[in-house]
């Protein structure tokens, strides 16, 4: 039998390690990722801002390659990234990193296990800004962002926050450690899908 195990968070709530941790913990696991599939979260932030205050509907979002893929993964056929062209082989655990849970009817009819990071904000965003820093953002880009964050982006995780988190399985604390995250997430695991 093959688990579809969701990870959720905010950006900056520590998912792509602990999906990373997860793969290297436990024995028979795959990774799939939403960003190789979606490009929804690159849209300028007015529209998103839009899209929340018409009622924030995550399936107005279509990601049906996304969708399949999960499917074909719990059946146990392998497929390809598209963002990387790499074989994902199926595998018992299956970690799907994304930012809808199962508020996306279509791809979250696939999930099994639904865990969320819930990382404060502040330190998300703090997070988010050292990943601007390191990859040479501007000043200019990076006020950009930080005003873009007071005005809509806060609000936005807020909502996510309220929307995802309600059906999570698992809340995991992401102001602890990645050790204590990680050996929370795996414990939950192994005891609800063994």
């Amino acid at each position: 039998m093959r688990h579809v195990i969701a990870v959720a968070g905010p950006a900056g709530g520590g998912k792509s390690s602990l999906v990373g941790a997860l793969l290297e913990t436990l024995r028979d696991a795959t990774a799939i990722y939403v960003d190789s599939y979606q490009r929804i979260t690159e849209r300028p932030i007015r529209e998103i801002v839009r899209w929340m205050e018409r009622g924030a509907d995550f399936d107005e979002f279509s990601i049906p390659l996304l969708s399949d893929h999960l499917g074909a993964l719990k059946r146990g056929l392998p497929v390809v990234d598209p963002q990387t062209g790499r074989e994902i082989a199926p595998a018992k655990y299956i970690l799907f990193e994304t930012h809808f849970g199962r508020a996306h009817r279509d791809t979250g009819k696939h999930v099994d296990l639904l865990l969320w990071i819930d990382t404060p904000l502040d330190v998300a965003l703090a997070r988010n800004v050292l990943d601007l820093i390191a990859a040479r953002e501007s000043p200019a880009g990076l006020q950009r962002y930080l005003a873009s964050y007071v005005e809509d982006v806060r609000r936005l995780r807020l909502m996510q926050r309220e929307r995802v988190c309600a059906e999570a399985d698992v809340v995991l604390d992401g102001a602890a450690g990645p050790e204590a995250m990680l050996e929370q997430a795996r414990r939950a695991i192994l005891e609800r899908l063994p």
